[in-house]
């Protein structure tokens, strides 16, 4: 449960403070548009922006610089070579992980989340770093993923990364479980990562299977769903692992509904609920 004095409502409502939300606001209030049409159109706005502008940082994001992921160890960091890397310190999700685990719930998954999307990009933080993005101390980021390495979830810092080598990413795991028969809330329990993620994750996957079953090479693939080249290698290897395993499920999720496109806009694909 939340800390005493915790207002989640209050937080929930400072996360919708967004652009998205005045887009939103400004299309009722402007052109009296109903809730359903203002929320369709700030969707597609927004698909069409991820898809042709997604290097952009998107609200409660900011550009940190990590270690290289191809830096080897024993280097000092005054040596190693650097890469910027996009960092999300605040997300709508982490409302519900506010209200669910409390305040030392909402900080291992934010943690968790950071040194994700750092790997991701080829970019590895250390526990100084998250630390300082978590406005908390080394001992308490050191507890957190200890308590985290316990639970079977490994959080790829620099010091891990060195441990145990190079390891898929976050995504690839989820989506694995996922293909292997787990429910979301399994999956949810497991990985410390939300539904509405999880849901993205597949959505993600799936586009990026449909496109190269279309004849589009990675580096296409890349620009159009604006995932890193590593996550879509580590995609299509999944889909060969299973897909005659896992073909059910993947059934279900690449089957394009009629007349729509990969888009998801006026289309796309049926999306698991």
């Amino acid at each position: 449960m939340p800390a005493t004095g915790v207002d989640t409502k209050s937080l929930n409502n400072a996360w919708k403070k967004t652009n998205e939300q005045e887009l939103f606001n400004n299309l009722k209030a402007d052109y009296g548009f109903s809730n359903a049409l203002a929320r369709s159109l700030v969707h597609l706005l927004y698909e069409h922006i991820e898809t042709n502008y997604g290097n952009l940082r998107g609200d409660s994001q900011v550009i940190y610089h990590a270690v290289s992921v191809h830096e080897r160890p024993g280097k000092s960091l005054d040596q190693v070579r650097l890469v910027p890397v996009t960092l999300t310190l605040s997300h709508p999700d982490d409302a519900a992980i506010l209200r669910n685990q409390g305040v030392p719930g909402l900080r291992k998954h934010k943690l968790l989340r950071l040194a994700n999307e750092a790997y991701d990009q080829g970019g590895l933080l250390i526990q100084e770093d998250l630390a300082l993005l978590l406005t908390t101390s080394i001992r308490t980021i050191q507890r957190d993923i200890q308590e985290m390495r316990d639970q079977g979830i490994t959080v790829p810092t620099r010091g891990a990364m060195q441990d145990i080598g190079p390891t898929v990413s976050h995504k690839t795991k989820i989506l694995e479980l996922y293909l292997k028969g787990y429910e979301y809330t399994k999956i949810e329990q497991r990985t410390r990562h939300t539904g509405d993620a999880i849901k993205r994750y597949i959505s993600g996957f799936s586009k990026v299977i449909l496109l190269s079953q279309q004849g589009f090479t990675p580096i296409q693939i890349r620009e159009l769903v604006n995932l890193s080249e590593k996550v879509i290698h580590e995609y299509l290897a999944l889909f060969e692992t299973y897909h005659e395993i896992g073909s059910d499920r993947l059934a279900q999720i690449l089957t394009p509904v009629r007349g729509e496109d990969l888009d998801g806009k006026k289309g796309g694909t049926r999306w698991p609920r």
